[in-house]
Parts: C-alpha cells; sequence; structure tokens
C-alpha cells in the first residue's frame, strides 16, 4: 500500500522547479541569503547537507532548505 503524502504547495513549487537537491547557490537564491551563510549553517548543524556521487559533490535538500525559510519567518 503506497501512502499519499501531502506536500504544502509551496514547498511543491519548489521541488517541481529545483529538484529534490539543490546547489548551496541555488539554495541561497531560493532563500535570500548568501551561500555562505548557508554552508555555515551546515557546519553549525543547521542545516543537513549529502554527497552526492564519489565527486565530492555537496547539496542541500530543497525540502530542508524550505523548513528553514518557515522557521526563520
Amino acid at each position: 500500500m503506497a501512502s499519499k503524502t501531502t506536500t504544502d504547495p509551496e514547498l511543491q513549487a519548489l521541488l517541481d522547479e529545483h529538484g529534490t537537491y539543490v546547489k548551496y547557490t541555488v539554495a541561497a537564491k531560493i532563500c535570500g541569503c548568501s551561500a555562505k551563510t548557508l554552508q555555515r549553517l551546515t557546519r553549525d548543524g543547521q542545516l543537513p547537507m549529502y554527497c552526492i556521487g564519489r565527486s565530492r559533490t555537496h547539496r542541500v535538500r530543497t525540502a530542508d532548505v524550505y523548513a528553514l525559510i518557515r522557521r526563520v519567518a
């Protein structure tokens, strides 16, 4: 049985436009802050970061960025 989850329309729009994982620069545009600020939040443990593949590509989840915006607003 597949469970049907409801998603906030704003979050769903971000997911449709940007995908599940985004670079820090894209996340910064979504938040309206700098990429360095988001990297600092990652370092401080407030924003989870994910390594994609073997190439040391760092990404943040779009849902986490949206949650950060909702938490601050």
